[in-house]
């Protein structure tokens, strides 16, 4: 009331008064956009596995065997992985992954991936992209395999997988047999190196 009083009043006398500006916590008419959920992209130094690092990113600890000895992680995402020797996980598909697996670490994927193969129907094919429903925790996890992408429970990749042993003289036996369907289906497939 004492505001409308003193507008009635300076009204009167011909005197004008500042106009009144809406407090902090009152709505505005400016509309300001929706804030976006930070990116993470914590330094390596701060994590001391890959898989404390993963769940920061929205990707489930599992995506990577339990034989990672190290890893680093550039500002621009850039990501390579070292594991101890070449291993072989079973997901819902049989999954090889050499001795470094590089790719590209974003919030909620895994792109331009390069080490890292799955087995479908005896043939080996490069995955080139995980990723993830958004927002966390994700349901399923999605692995772009040339131009199929194949949905699969996030439930797998909770958990680290160890390694499988003795997969490695089958494979290199199917190697040129295999080489030759990948080139006929033109996918990405690079053969596995045989001794």
């Amino acid at each position: 009331h004492l505001y409308t009083d003193l507008r009635h009043q300076a009204v009167s006398r011909n005197v004008s008064l500042p106009r009144c500006r809406p407090s902090p916590s009152s709505p505005s008419s400016s509309s300001s956009p929706a804030p976006q959920p930070p990116t993470p992209n914590p330094p390596p130094g701060k994590n001391k596995t890959i898989y404390e690092l993963l769940p920061l990113f929205g990707l489930p600890a599992g995506v990577f065997p339990a034989n990672v000895t190290a890893f680093s992680l550039a500002g621009n995402g850039s990501l390579a992985v070292d594991l101890a020797g070449p291993c072989y996980v079973h997901f819902e598909y049989l999954t090889y992954f050499e001795p470094r697996v590089t790719g590209v670490l974003r919030y909620g994927s895994l792109t331009e991936l390069e080490g890292v193969q799955v087995r479908r129907f005896l043939v080996w094919f490069s995955v080139v992209r995980v990723k993830v429903d958004l927002p966390p925790p994700p349901r399923f996890v999605y692995l772009d395999i040339g131009w199929i992408t194949r949905k699969l429970p996030a439930a797998d990749f909770q958990s680290v997988h160890a390694c499988e042993a003795g997969k490695r003289r089958r494979r290199c036996r199917l190697s040129s047999a295999l080489a030759a369907a990948a080139a006929w289906l033109q996918v990405r497939w690079s053969p596995p190196r045989c001794p």
